[in-house]
């Protein structure tokens, strides 16, 4: 089944908080993450960061963390979909929009740390591996880059 998405910028309170529920969800709850390190100071109103929820048929299925750098690049942190709506065409959707939305605003390039299990994905969508295995939060990751 094909997946139809709508990104929508967690712009309000609300969206935000439900944004957080969707991380919780995936990255504590099914990956055990614990809550301190999966949260954090940017994950407020009046952050750097700009959070996007998505959504399918007025479900919330993702969430994604997006963090423009002063090189030009975006830095995409804290990207899921929920385990019942993956491999569905919601990811390749949510990386797909985000590059438009952020190339139009003049941005370069996507920048991102994968978790390895993750990296074939990436690399599905055009995204290239820049480092070596390194660990974050206790879980082996790569540094993947793709230009806008």
């Amino acid at each position: 089944m094909q997946t139809i998405i709508t990104l929508l910028e967690a712009d309000t309170p609300d969206l935000l908080r439900r944004c957080l529920e969707v991380r919780r969800e995936v990255f504590t709850g099914e990956m055990g993450v614990p809550a301190e390190v999966e949260r954090d100071s940017r994950d407020c109103p009046d952050s750097e960061c700009r959070h996007f929820l998505i959504t399918r048929d007025g479900q919330d299925i993702g969430a994604v963390r997006c963090l423009p750098q002063e090189d030009g690049t975006l830095r995409l942190q804290r990207f899921c979909v929920r385990r019942d709506c993956r491999g569905q065409g919601a990811g390749r959707q949510t990386l797909r929009a985000v590059e438009e939305r952020f190339r139009a605003e003049g941005l370069s390039a996507v920048v991102l740390d994968a978790k390895c299990s993750a990296r074939g994905f990436y690399e599905a969508c055009g995204y290239e591996a820049v480092s070596g295995m390194f660990m974050e939060a206790g879980v082996p990751h790569v540094a993947m880059r793709r230009p806008l």
